[in-house]
């Protein structure tokens, strides 16, 4: 009896002991960011405004980073281009900031697609947004 008893303990307490082996295991996915080095400062569109703004990228992995290191050319124009072609009141807003930032993720992934066959920006991040 008594080794039933026990045998029914450790049968019982199985699938906890495998359930805590399976929450150690699963890691958070690694977040990789980079930071744009330069500034961007860019005339808007109209009569003497623009746009100073500090922009870090947020990757697939790694290796979309030095991707986009190796075609760093490419890509800050891509983005000057974007930025340069709004007005100061499309981008004053909170919505407009938004729609600002999900365009630079497209317009970033179609450059690496044309230059490099490959994406892998996921999110664009303004750390300093001035505009004037």
């Amino acid at each position: 009896m008594r080794l039933f008893l026990i045998f029914a303990i450790f049968l019982l307490n199985l699938p906890a002991a495998f359930a805590e082996e399976e929450t150690e295991s699963e890691e958070a996915p690694t977040i990789v960011y980079l930071p744009l080095k330069q500034q961007f400062t860019v005339n808007l569109l109209g009569k003497k405004h623009y746009l100073r703004t500090t922009i870090q990228l947020q990757l697939k992995n790694e290796t979309i980073k030095e991707t986009i290191e190796a075609n760093d050319p490419a890509i800050r124009h891509a983005l000057i281009v974007l930025l340069s072609n709004n007005k100061v009141e499309d981008i004053s807003t909170l919505a407009g900031k938004e729609k600002l930032r999900k365009n630079a993720v497209t317009t970033l992934n179609e450059t690496l697609k044309t230059y490099t066959k490959t994406d892998g920006v996921t999110d664009v991040f303004f750390t300093e947004f001035v505009s004037q």
